[in-house]
Order: structure tokens, then C-alpha cells, then sequence
């Protein structure tokens, strides 16, 4: 076995504790929070702040999220004010598409290229024990 096979294999188990260890640390943390939510309650949609006698504050925050059929909706609130229209279109890039365009049709690419911001993302790992 190489060197760099051996700092690879250290690198991987290294990896995969860091890995569970922050999987447990996030389960301790939600429990943490639940017990919090059960001594404290916690408002449907809203914040509630909890000051504490030694100068921690916990600040409980409910949210409710929406959704709906949004060509019902959009369609029920066309003739309301545009301060009260509660469905917006969003445009945004298919990264698929995007893709695709750059890597077979370098000539549609050269054409929106400039209008572009690439910018390289965080590299993901995965690392999986083989089954054998």
C-alpha cells in the first residue's frame, strides 16, 4: 500500500467519525430544543423572548409556512389591490439546462455566457464503505 493510500484510508475514517459525531451533536441539539419548546411553549406564528437570570436570553420562534394552488389563488386575488397580490413569479436559471448548453452547444453558450456569474461551489465528498 502507497502513502498516499494510507493517508487516504486515515482521511476516510477520520471523515466518516467527523461525520457522525456532527450527526449526533445535531440529534442532541434538536432534543435540546424540544425540551426548551416543552418548558417554554411556543407561539404558532410569532417570537417569544425568555430572559434569563444569568443573562441568556432564549428567544422561542414559531413559524407557519404557506402553501397553496397558486394558479387558483392567483387567479382568485387578480383583482385585489397590488399591496395584497400574495402570489409572485420568481425567475431563476435551470442549472440543468445550463449545463447542457455549455457542454454540447458551445455556440448558444457563447451567446449568454457574459450575462453568467460562475462561480466554482463547495466540493462535496462522500465516502461509503464497500460491501465486500
Amino acid at each position: 500500500m502507497s502513502n498516499t493510500e494510507t493517508q487516504l484510508i486515515a482521511l476516510a475514517e477520520a471523515w466518516t467519525q467527523a461525520k457522525e459525531t456532527e450527526r449526533a451533536a445535531n440529534a442532541a441539539r434538536i432534543k435540546i430544543e424540544e425540551d426548551i419548546i416543552a418548558i417554554t411553549g411556543a407561539k404558532e406564528d410569532g417570537r417569544e423572548t425568555h430572559n434569563l437570570p444569568d443573562g441568556l436570553k432564549i428567544i422561542v420562534v414559531g413559524k407557519l409556512t404557506y402553501k397553496g394552488d397558486l394558479v387558483e389563488i392567483a387567479e382568485q386575488t387578480a383583482d385585489w389591490p397590488d399591496q395584497f397580490k400574495i402570489v409572485r413569479t420568481k425567475l431563476e436559471l435551470d442549472e440543468p439546462k445550463i449545463r447542457k448548453i455549455r457542454d454540447v452547444n458551445p455556440s448558444l453558450w457563447k451567446r449568454i455566457a457574459e450575462y453568467i456569474d460562475t462561480k466554482q461551489a463547495k466540493t462535496g465528498i462522500l465516502i461509503e464503505r464497500s460491501k465486500s
